[in-house]
């Protein structure tokens, strides 16, 4: 076996650790694992850093983003083949802070002349306490070799060093973009408001690298004075990427006076920076926009299509119905379609209530019907409990339960038959979504279906027909709760004695949880 192949291997077993483990996968931080423990730690910290060196780029960069926290999960188990980690390098690398002997180790790895030696290293020096985080790597900043210029820069970021802000805005003005880039995105991630007026210079840098990062890092800071610098930026900049840095950077910041600039990005050439702007104009949540959104939804884009619903469906504005009553009828994709129902019901509006019940009863994708049951549930509008009936008849079962659910919400003055007989549905979670809303109803009509429901196999639709039988105030409800007394289910016969007694039979059952909408942005490196 070559050395390289040697090499790979163990960048590989240290992502897959990384996946598996998590960070705070370990056992407790090296202080706590005893005095012995500690000198061990430099020896891992070098071997880490040698299984580190020549590997390819995008190994490293994979061993870099776990090591960034962003996956984890709690599975130590190996997988067939791989080699065990006798010497604990996988799990130390996973600790909240390496040991005192450890950062001189990872100190001379930021000066490597290997790049994912570098970035290793100062992915872990950043958990080390940050004075002496900042005793070691501060004075790298002013190294001859850009590559620990730049380490150190991230180093500093990750470790969140108020202490590095002075160095790593002269670091703004560095001869390599590469250490530019790294010094901008530190000061973001540091937080360093002292720093804002020289991260906006530098979005006139020659470099686009640098002008984006200065702008994600000026949108992280919520640096309200960049506003117009980045407006221009989106107006004008040649280079996609930053207009996409900058649509994002002014909706972290919510500036409303960004809308007109952010309005007109919809009709940029590029869909990242189209979809970015729709994105943006949600988060600020003005309803000046909602015209420009609205033409929006006919991009030929789904993912911007999907993101001017979502945004409208943020900014909850009556006017956005029809448009979007529009889409949830006639646009090709499923997710345009889902998300425009979504957005519907955050809007409540009565007057979507057709639009929501036709998509209910025809649309052919399940995941629609089902929002669109979720929609009317949250509208609460009496007229819709007709199409909700016949949904408890869908041939899918999410649709029906959130029928069910939604005809609770909405309350009608009687119960449907359609609900009475789904209490004996077939399917334990529409059974007990049908006795919940039975019980939000509140008709007396639905006591002998909650008094057989007493009956049920589950014990979950045992407690909920009880819940409900105690929301009705007649006598034959109340001799149903007596029987429940002898119900094999103590948590039942508890909750019977206690209705009984005057008492709580159960908290309301929580409703059917809000649809998400889909996260945007992704995370940023």
């Amino acid at each position: 076996m070559t050395r390289r192949m040697l090499v790979n291997g163990s960048v590989i077993g240290l992502v897959a650790g990384a996946l598996a483990l998590g960070v705070g996968g370990v056992h407790g931080t090296a202080a706590a694992r005893g005095r012995a423990a500690v000198a061990a730690d430099s020896a891992r910290a070098a071997g880490l850093l040698g299984s580190a060196r020549g590997a390819p780029a995008p190994l490293c960069r994979l061993a870099e983003v776990a090591l960034e926290n962003r996956y984890g999960g709690w599975d130590a188990r190996r997988t067939p083949g791989d080699a065990p980690d006798t010497a604990g390098i996988t799990r130390w690398a996973l600790a909240q802070r390496p040991a005192d002997l450890a950062v001189p180790v990872l100190l001379r790895g930021i000066e490597d002349e290997d790049g994912c030696v570098r970035g290793v290293a100062a992915r872990l020096i950043a958990r080390a306490p940050v004075a002496q985080v900042d005793a070691g790597v501060l004075p790298l900043l002013g190294s001859p070799a850009a590559g620990t210029r730049e380490a150190a820069s991230v180093a500093l970021g990750f470790a969140e060093s108020d202490a590095a802000v002075t160095g790593l805005v002269q670091r703004l003005g560095d001869e390599v973009s590469d250490v530019r880039v790294a010094a901008a995105w530190a000061l973001g991630r540091v937080g360093a408001m002292r720093a804002a007026a020289s991260l906006r210079a530098v979005l006139r840098d020659p470099d686009a690298a640098v002008r984006a990062t200065a702008a994600l890092s000026l949108g992280q800071l919520e640096d309200t004075a960049a506003v117009e610098a980045l407006a221009r930026l989106l107006r004008s900049d040649a280079v996609e990427e930053v207009r996409v840095a900058a649509a994002e950077a002014l909706g972290r910041m919510e500036a409303k006076a960004a809308v007109p600039a952010l309005g007109a990005a919809l009709g940029d050439q590029s869909s990242d920076v189209r979809r970015t702007a729709a994105w943006a104009l949600g988060q600020i949540e003005d309803k000046t926009s909602v015209a420009a959104l609205s033409r929006a939804l006919t991009d030929r884009d789904e993912e911007v299509r999907e993101t001017a619903v979502w945004a409208l469906g943020q900014i909850e504005s009556a006017d956005a119905v029809p448009a979007l009553a529009e889409r949830l009828s006639r646009d090709d994709e499923a997710g345009v379609r889902r998300k425009a129902a979504w957005a519907l019901g955050q809007i409540e509006s009565k007057s979507s209530v057709g639009a929501l019940g036709t998509a209910l009863r025809s649309d052919r994708d399940e995941e629609v019907r089902r929002t669109a049951a979720w929609a009317l549930g949250q509208i609460e509008d009496r007229g819709s409990a007709d199409v909700l009936a016949a949904a408890l008849a869908d041939t899918a079962e999410p649709v029906r339960t959130v029928a069910a659910w939604a005809l609770g919400q909405i309350s009608p003055r009687s119960a449907p038959e359609a609900l009475l007989r789904a209490v004996n549905h077939d399917t334990p979670r529409v059974r007990e979504k049908a006795a919940w809303a039975l019980g939000q109803i509140g008709d007396d009509a639905a006591v002998p279906a909650l008094t057989a429901a007493l009956a049920d196999s589950v014990g979950q639709v045992r407690r909920t027909a009880l819940w409900a039988l105690g929301q009705l105030d007649s006598d034959a409800a109340r001799t149903a709760i007596v029987g429940a007394l002898k119900d094999a289910d103590p948590e039942v016969r508890l909750r019977a004695a206690r209705a009984l007694g005057g008492g709580h039979v159960d908290p309301r059952p929580e409703p059917m949880p809000m649809p998400e909408p889909r996260p945007f942005p992704d995370d940023r490196e």
